[in-house]
């Protein structure tokens, strides 16, 4: 079955995607239902579902930024756009980060089983053609030390998975699917945890400021950095920079 995760902030359309639709007779595992983008981010991280039904208005991370950070890191995830308006302007927004369809909430019930055998005739789709790749890579092994070799020449600099692909000469979805399939971890975590391992000896081994550290690894924003380096160390830059010269003196 696929696995499909979906947000909205607005109670009676979350009871709606939990009651009232028949997930099972569309082949479909609905595994959260949650009230905003940030949790639905963090559920997408953990789950990694298939499809992702979100809203375009919520309070913190709207819709908008949860497509563009789909589009980004996992391009093979189908998204379901929720909106309350007809607006010309969301139809663009779907096109942009190829959603696959965005749907009316007033027509829920009539729009929603369309746009998700959309979805899954989309993924059924992919599967065949990955599988086909995968029947043509004789030697999956050499594109995964491929991945790893330019992977890691290449952390410190700003990579796209567009980038990636273009320089290994695969189809981007099925790079992102195959690395995933391969390795069990997500091509861009990844690159994250090289680059944290790389900003502990800056932090540990020069006197460069956390920004400068930013920048050196690839990472324009400080502010995503830090929050980044917390969620995987435990500690702050700053803290850790502090234990490393403690236990130095120690």
């Amino acid at each position: 079955m696929w696995k499909v995760v979906a947000a909205d902030d607005e109670g009676y359309i979350r009871e709606a995607l939990k009651k009232l639709i028949n997930w099972e007779k569309m082949n479909c595992d609905l595994v959260s239902v949650l009230e905003d983008g940030q949790e639905l981010i963090q559920c997408i991280e953990n789950e990694s579902p298939d499809i992702v039904i979100t809203d375009i208005q919520m309070p913190g991370v709207n819709g908008l930024e949860v497509c563009k950070y789909l589009y980004e890191t996992r391009p093979e995830t189908q998204i379901i756009i929720l909106t309350a308006y007809s607006d010309f302007d969301y139809a663009k927004f779907a096109i942009k980060y190829n959603a696959c369809e965005y749907v009316l909430k007033i027509s829920i019930m009539d729009e929603l089983p369309e746009a998700l055998e959309k979805a899954t005739g989309k993924l059924t789709q992919l599967k065949k053609e990955i599988e086909k790749e995968e029947a043509a890579v004789s030697e999956q092994r050499t594109l995964l030390q491929q991945i790893d070799q330019y992977v890691e020449q290449n952390f410190k600099n700003k990579i796209s998975l567009d980038e990636i692909a273009d320089e290994l000469h695969v189809n981007r979805s099925y790079l992102s699917r195959f690395y995933k399939k391969k390795t069990g971890i997500n091509l861009f975590d990844t690159i994250l945890n090289l680059r944290i391992e790389a900003a502990k000896e800056y932090l540990l081994n020069t006197d460069m400021k956390t920004y400068e550290i930013s920048e050196a690894i690839g990472v324009d924003d400080a502010g995503y950095f830090s929050k980044m380096f917390k969620k995987i160390t435990g500690v702050s830059p700053k803290e850790f920079r502090k234990q490393g010269k403690d236990e130095k003196n120690y």
